[in-house]
């Protein structure tokens, strides 16, 4: 039952109240074994997808636009995505197998802009009302947690939207560039017309709640040029030149300031408090200053704890590689809890599962004895994924499946969240993977302004229909439970969210590559383009997966297993295979099993897989 939001928008932080406005849902006791699936409100869902076609794989150039220009510059636009289709769609996203909910930023963005993406907030303390309001957004928490569900909202407090202007020879300016000296003189405010002006009138002029309508809360350097640390300077320094400029022209918060910190930290106590969510995914902790990043998380962790949230999960977006993302995660709590696989993880993740990427590169994530821990361990601090909206580090913007035309292309896309599903981490589904979405702007490449700015538009699909749906398509709709990438992952899913010994070994078990034999040679570890397997192994149990690298070729291969757990002459139960048909993925059968054998004084079973092809065994 759905708790009524009864008190009106603040408009000062001085008035807002922190009490819980309703029961409050407890964390899980874990995060390891969660599924999360993130999604952009905008792109998502609007509630409205029965009065539209759903997306026909086979006849995909009967929705085909008509007219690809105005296809390529409505994605920089809002679209119509709202808090009530999220709701919507809670029954496809649990039929997934999603646990918990990434949702993309709902804060009030500037009615002048088409910052649909909403990292751009003009009103700390409110709900854009093109996604809907405060009462939807309690309306999808406590929905999801009627389904055993949990919830993240996306965060910022780095920066502001772009609400005000600099001063240029007394001419207004959206942003200047980078200055470490003197902060830059103030034209005025931005208005609900996008003017400058001296005086904030309206709830749209400016920027809300009032205590951020102070210039001094601002860093006023311009815009950020260099995104890492140079000339020897400490990266972890508060003045380093990507911690105290603009993203863009979105106005950099000055967080060295304490009333600064202090009313950002009220703001997200806040939405605990109106939302009941379960945790906030940070957005750009890169450019935070380490230790207001530190003293806001211990602050929101605080508040969780007091009013019964004893595992509130703070996820950081930590660019820079994993040095950069480990100086701010912290087994002790003080800061982060666990960050996301941005960049190198991703990028090896996706060229192993395609065959272009030797298995050591992609596993050696989960190796060894660091500040973390062993690698065991490691999945309770990171958050793995495969797509996501801004493909930092990926070698231009594009999805896992762009550019892919092998006859398995579904197939693979689910095995590659299934090789997510199946080692160390917190997994991560971008929406629309799971209808293989390819969104990329190579493909559009008379689209200059794309290539020259490294846009990330078409990463960010309709998946509800309207003038920017995927594939280049207007007035469909792509939520298909049926697509042979959705009825995968979730068969995949649906054996690590079991409360059995199976699951927890996925979500919690050690993680050892296999090495592998092919045609009688000695075994080894594979490379690029073989069968690839891993064993998870919790206490007594092992569970064993098995991955066809290769996308156009069968493969056989005997694969190590412990003979401790699987001695000669055991079975091993099959509990996936990827070329099942869509009712045995539904319905798998009790019956199939390999027989454990010896090879070279080894305990082995031999698995055949047809290409990009996946198999699970227990």
């Amino acid at each position: 039952m759905s708790t009524q939001i009864q008190t009106p928008v603040p408009q000062e932080l001085i008035s807002v109240d922190l009490k819980p406005k309703g029961n409050v849902y407890p964390s899980p006791q874990t995060w390891r074994d969660q599924i999360l699936y993130f999604l952009l409100p905008d792109r998502f869902s609007d509630g409205k997808e029965g009065d539209r076609p759903i997306f026909d794989l086979e006849n995909k150039n009967e929705f085909q636009t008509p007219d690809k220009a105005t296809w390529m510059a409505a994605a920089k636009k809002f679209q119509g995505g709202n808090i009530r289709g999220i709701i919507d769609k809670l029954d496809y996203l649990q039929g997934l197998g999603v646990t918990t909910l990434w949702v993309g930023p709902i804060w009030r963005q500037r009615a002048d802009l088409e910052t649909y993406h909403g990292y751009g907030i003009q009103n700390f303390l409110d709900v854009d009302p093109r996604f809907g309001t405060r009462q939807d957004l309690r309306d999808l928490v406590d929905a999801a947690h009627d389904r055993n569900m949990y919830v993240l909202l996306d965060i910022i407090y780095n920066h502001t939207g772009n609400n005000w202007f600099y001063d240029q020879n007394g001419h207004p300016q959206d942003m200047m560039p980078y200055r470490s000296e003197s902060p830059y003189p103030i034209h005025g405010w931005r208005s609900e017309m996008g003017n400058s002006t001296s005086d904030i009138e309206t709830n749209d002029d400016g920027v809300w709640p009032k205590e951020f309508q102070n210039f001094d809360w601002y860093t006023r350097a311009g815009q950020i040029g260099l995104w890492d640390a140079v000339d020897g300077k400490n990266p972890l320094h508060p003045d380093v030149e990507f911690r105290k400029g603009d993203f863009f022209n979105l106005k950099d918060l000055n967080l060295s300031r304490n009333d600064t910190l202090a009313a950002l930290i009220k703001v997200y106590q806040y939405w605990i408090a109106v939302s009941d969510c379960d945790g906030f995914r940070i957005d750009t902790v890169k450019h935070l200053p380490w230790e207001a990043s530190r003293n806001f998380c211990g602050a929101i962790h605080e508040y969780a704890e007091s009013i019964g949230k004893e595992n509130f999960l703070l996820l950081g977006e930590v660019t820079g590689g994993s040095k950069m993302a480990h100086s701010y995660l912290e087994i002790f709590g003080r800061n982060i809890d666990a960050v996301l696989d941005i960049g190198e993880p991703t990028n090896h993740l996706a060229g192993m599962v395609k065959g272009l990427v030797p298995p050591t590169q992609f596993f050696r994530h989960f190796g060894g004895h660091d500040e973390l821990g062993s690698h065991r361990e490691t999945g309770r601090y990171h958050v793995s994924i495969l797509d996501d909206h801004d493909m930092v580090g990926r070698n231009g913007k594009h999805r896992f499946s762009a550019n892919n035309n092998i006859d398995n292309r579904y197939a693979q896309v689910a095995h590659a969240v299934g090789v997510q599903l199946t080692t160390p981490g917190i997994p991560c589904v971008y929406y629309g993977t799971e209808q293989a979405f390819d969104g990329t702007q190579s493909r559009h490449d008379y689209d200059i302004e794309a290539e020259l700015n490294s846009e990330d538009r078409y990463i960010r699909e309709s998946m509800f229909g309207g003038i920017f749906g995927a594939f280049e398509t207007a007035g469909c709709h792509f939520f298909n439970p049926n697509h042979p990438s959705y009825l995968r992952i979730a068969a995949i899913a649906k054996i690590r969210n079991a409360q059995d010994i199976v699951g927890k070994a996925l979500s919690r078990g050690r993680v050892y590559l296999r090495e592998t034999s092919v045609d009688g040679q000695p075994f080894s570890i594979p490379d690029a383009g073989e069968i690839i397997a891993w064993s998870r192994i919790l206490f007594n149990k092992e569970v064993l997966v098995v991955l066809n690298s290769n996308g156009e070729e069968n493969q056989t291969a005997e694969i190590i297993v412990d003979a401790s757990l699987n001695p000669v002459g055991s079975q091993m139960k099959v509990l996936y295979r990827g070329d099942w048909s869509d009712a045995e993925l539904k319905n798998p059968p009790s019956n199939q099993n390999i027989e454990v054998k010896a090879n070279q004084s080894n305990a082995t079973v031999k698995i055949q897989l047809p290409p990009a092809g996946m198999t699970i065994l227990a």
